[in-house]
């Protein structure tokens, strides 16, 4: 397949745009991680979660170590929150996820298990270790499959299910088909249009990417995330007016003047075509 001048241009462009989006503290509901089947397993295999809290907890001062000691001689739910809401102070999220799940354990509540699973979510999100991250999606995907035992009407649950799926299992379509079951029954759930979206950026299915952030912005339309990436459909599809005039408005909507700076020189190369 050839390029022609201006696709290589595009290219250019939007090669750029996580830049822009780190700024705006935009993410994307997808990691880094390209692991697959055997690669997976051995990551997996050298993270081990409770080795982790243990060399954690030998990092403290002897007074925390007797505090956290205390709280686990009695292994209670109040006692393992408490233990968390201590690591979360320390911003080791990953200890304050296993307790949130322990606790989750003993309680066997769907807001329990909801609130680990969004834990460990979190951790996979924003951890830059490839072996903990795919830890935590196992571990939360453990937490919301709990979930919808419970409520199989819990779509925040089978949304963020849909995403460990698909970024630690790899399995893209079982992901796709639960985020069309919530599509369904909520057909204005932004979380999952907007996964959608991105998927369908990522497979290069510019016409269903365009439909559903188009969408979004009629939800949502002072987010300036959905008017950047539907810019960024825009510009892959080579209608550049569109993509100008919708960079334009996420412009308007967005507070950091360097993401602004970056806008504008995205629309200057752009008007350029």
């Amino acid at each position: 397949m050839k390029f022609n001048s201006k696709q290589l241009i595009l290219t250019a462009i939007t090669v750029g745009l996580c830049a822009i989006l780190f700024m705006l503290g935009f993410k994307s509901p997808f990691g880094s991680s390209n692991s697959k089947g055997e690669e997976s397993v051995a990551l997996l295999s050298k993270f081990n979660g409770s080795s982790y809290i243990a060399e954690e907890k030998r990092k403290l001062s002897g007074a925390l170590q007797d505090q956290l000691a205390e709280l686990e001689e009695e292994p209670n739910k109040q006692n393992y929150i408490a233990i968390a809401a201590i690591w979360d102070s320390l911003k080791v999220s990953y200890a304050a996820a296993a307790y949130t799940f322990k606790a989750a354990d003993l309680d066997k509540t769907e807001f329990s298990w909801l609130a680990a699973g969004n834990r460990f979510y979190n951790v996979a999100n924003f951890s830059n270790d490839s072996a903990m991250m795919l830890d935590a999606l196992q571990q939360a995907k453990q937490s919301y499959n709990k979930v919808l035992e419970l409520n199989p009407n819990n779509l925040q649950a089978k949304t963020a299910l849909a995403v460990c799926i698909i970024q630690g299992d790899n399995d893209v379509m079982k992901g796709v088909g639960l985020l069309k079951e919530v599509v369904a029954k909520d057909s204005n759930n932004v979380q999952a249009i907007f996964t959608l979206g991105m998927l369908s950026i990522q497979s290069n299915q510019l016409d269903k990417a365009q439909e559903r952030f188009e969408k979004l912005i009629k939800i949502e339309p002072f987010n300036a995330e959905y008017y950047f990436y539907l810019a960024e459909v825009y510009a892959k599809s080579g209608d550049t007016k569109k993509a100008v005039k919708t960079y334009e408005t996420c412009k308007t909507l967005v507070k950091d003047k360097e993401a602004q700076k970056e806008i504008d020189a995205i629309i200057e190369k752009l008007n350029k075509l």
